[in-house]
């Protein structure tokens, strides 16, 4: 599998990454580069009949050549595709019997603690969509800890607080960030529970909000991402435990298409 990309145009990510000057490391010029263009636009104009849908609307985003898996990652899962690592995440899913016939990545993280809803795939463009940008997809999750929570904190969860999170990717570590969350939805659904949604992703930044304000967390988990649900709805069915996986369905490639056309609209 593969796809064509257009040097000086187009980027290209690993491992959720942009390859800076990606060109030079295959010798392409910018004359080769020019070619490239002229030769993608005539193809583009050869297939945008079959890209529209039954309402003569152009339909520009092409999903047949990716996998798109959802899966329920259980806790002591990492997720990362370094295979050095015991228990990453591709590993796990393919123990339980998934085999990708592309290199394929989890859109994001959930920590080695947190359990629930992460989706795999091999479109690099779904993973710039979704997490980057303006167009960032909220995170449902559920929060248990070891405390009863107070409507003052379940506020001061929703305005915003002021923690501290060091980015790390690719074993580059960034300078630590203290700042202020941004607000956030937060449902109580029980005395020690709640759900919250958010739309930043700061590493571990569930526990060290609950963390500033007294609580510890015993159980976390993702229970819904870009519309995707972990559980059954009245339209797709669910993952009910840890360890198991789904290719999306009909309904939920719908709406993995429209956060890709919602970022390219936007770009």
């Amino acid at each position: 599998g593969g796809c064509f990309v257009i040097p000086y145009q187009d980027e290209i990510t690993l491992d959720g990454k942009v390859i800076q000057n990606w060109e030079r490391m295959n010798d392409i010029s910018r004359d080769i580069a020019n070619t490239a263009t002229a030769t993608a636009t005539a193809a583009s104009s050869s297939t945008s009949t079959r890209n529209r849908n039954s309402h003569g609307d152009e339909t520009a985003i092409n999903t047949n050549q990716y996998e798109y898996v959802k899966y329920f990652k259980p806790i002591g899962v990492t997720c990362t595709t370094d295979f050095r690592i015991r228990e990453n995440i591709i590993s796990s899913i393919k123990r339980k019997g998934y085999q990708p016939r592309h290199r394929v990545y989890p859109i994001g993280r959930l920590d080695k603690e947190t359990s629930g809803l992460i989706i795999i795939t091999s479109d690099g463009r779904l993973v710039n969509a979704a997490l980057r940008g303006e167009k960032k997809q909220p995170k449902v999750y559920k929060v248990m800890v070891d405390g009863r929570l107070s409507e003052r904190d379940l506020q001061q969860l929703r305005d915003g607080i002021v923690i501290k999170t060091v980015a790390q990717r690719d074993g580059k570590i960034s300078p630590p960030l203290i700042a202020k969350t941004k607000e956030c939805k937060v449902e109580k659904i029980g005395p020690c529970s709640c759900q919250m949604t958010l739309v930043e992703g700061r590493n571990r930044q569930i526990r060290k909000m609950m963390d500033a304000l007294g609580y510890n967390v015993i159980r976390l988990q993702r229970v819904e991402f870009m519309g995707i649900y972990l559980g059954t709805t009245e339209i797709s069915k669910g993952l009910e435990k840890p360890g198991d996986w789904a290719v999306l369905d009909e309904h939920e490639m719908q709406l993995v298409r429209e956060v890709i056309q919602s970022s390219s609209s936007s770009a």
